[in-house]
């Protein structure tokens, strides 16, 4: 970490703790105009270290070191139906350098890909005007979250954050129901890189009775060059689909959580002609406060051997496991099927998932992978959270057996 870095943190921390308790104090008081507004606004800061370690059979030399980012940010009050957040973004590393943060080095690198680079600049940047009608509109670089993050995601769970700018409408109007619209033009991705796009997203979710979730939803992705690596030259796409969500018959305190989707891929915009796939997903559990137990299964379908669905927006860490082995699916689809357990007290939280893989189309063995974590919350706004994941290939596709270990520390406010 530069040394010039190093003292803008520390000057953000010694203003972050001034302007907090100011900011507390200011709670009480309300705005009238612009400058109130901004004035009594709230402060937000994020900081989030990461020991990582991860071990390839196909790379000679171990991925391991740490990696850091801190967020700071204003989020203004309500000044007549506006409202706005700015925030800033640094992600560095701190030690010596034993990985390889650089896609375009995948191949080449001895090391395995750890795809956290230093990047430094403005993250989320919005203005919210909360209109008449129980209409929202927001308009700059924000975070994008579609139906469950399968198709569209901020991808969190890396140190810069997946973002997009553009312009998002939601409206409650109708009880029960939220319709929703956004056109985005620009993609800040992971790596850190401003990538073009036209992204459309539509939605409309309604909500029958409580806890219960009916949704329909359309996906228009205009981008040649996604990070799909399908080898065609426009892999442009859109979906349509639908979702159900809840949870049904409470006995003493256990219920049980459902969850069924299903969609289609198909060009769109001078996308491949190739590009057609169904997904589907169903799962089903038992859960209390203090634990959960659940099964999943989830289909990204093939055309015939030719082309396998891919989402290249999505939360790559929450779905097929977190060695992220199947960043791309396969031309010949992926079926995962999965258990869930997640059992919590005092503070800690012992979650674990056990995945088998097989190819869509011909039913090839694909291997499987454990994940285990255990997460201590010290208190509400402190975390820490220990890692570990392991994949091994199948029968049908020999390929690298992988090892990833992640102790993360997240200080929120």
């Amino acid at each position: 970490m530069g040394r010039w870095k190093r003292c803008c943190i520390v000057s953000l921390l010694g203003a972050f703790s001034a302007a907090r308790a100011l900011a507390d104090d200011s709670l009480a008081e309300a705005p009238f105009g612009l400058a109130d507004a901004i004035a009594h606004g709230r402060l937000t800061l994020e900081l989030r270290p990461r020991y990582n370690r991860i071990d390839e059979t196909d790379k000679p030399d171990r991925t391991e070191g740490v990696t850091t980012r801190a967020i700071i940010g204003w989020r203004t009050a309500p000044w007549n139906g506006l409202r706005a957040t700015l925030e800033a973004i640094d992600a560095d590393h701190i030690g010596s350098k034993r990985f390889n943060d650089d896609g375009a080095q995948f191949a080449s690198s001895p090391y395995p890909l750890l795809p956290d680079p230093r990047y430094a600049g403005l993250n989320r940047a919005w203005i919210e005007y909360d209109a008449p009608g129980a209409t929202r509109l927001r308009v700059g670089r924000q975070r994008v979250r579609l139906g469950n993050q399968r198709w569209v995601s901020d991808n969190d769970f890396r140190q810069v954050p997946q973002l997009f700018d553009g312009v998002e409408v939601v409206n409650t109007a109708l009880s029960g129901t939220e319709l929703s619209a956004g056109r985005y033009w620009r993609v800040r991705t992971t790596s850190g890189d401003l990538d073009s796009l036209r992204l459309t997203l539509v939605r409309a979710a309604w909500n029958p009775a409580p806890g219960q979730s009916l949704s329909a939803y359309g996906v228009f992705h205009d981008q040649a060059q996604n990070g799909a690596s399908t080898g065609f030259a426009d892999n442009s796409y859109r979906v349509s689909g639908v979702r159900a969500e809840g949870s049904v018959a409470r006995f003493g305190g256990v219920e049980i959580p459902y969850e069924a989707e299903y969609a289609w891929q198909k060009p769109y915009a001078g996308g491949d002609s190739r590009i057609d796939a169904r997904y589907w997903r169903a799962g089903l559990g038992a859960a209390a406060r203090d634990w959960t137990v659940r099964y999943d299964q989830e289909v990204k379908g093939s055309n015939g051997g030719v082309y396998g669905a891919q989402m290249p927006l999505t939360d790559f860490y929450a779905l097929n496991g977190w060695t992220l082995h199947f960043f791309n699916t396969p031309a010949r689809g992926l079926v995962d099927r999965w258990v869930t357990l997640r059992w919590s007290r005092a503070g800690w939280t012992l979650y674990g998932e056990s995945h088998r893989f097989r190819s869509d189309f011909g039913g090839l063995d694909y291997g499987r992978e454990q994940d285990l974590g255990l997460t201590y919350a010290f208190e509400d706004d402190i975390v820490a959270r220990l890692q570990y994941a392991r994949y091994d290939s199948g029968a049908g596709a020999p390929e690298a057996r992988v090892r990833k270990t992640w102790l993360t520390f997240t200080y929120a406010y």
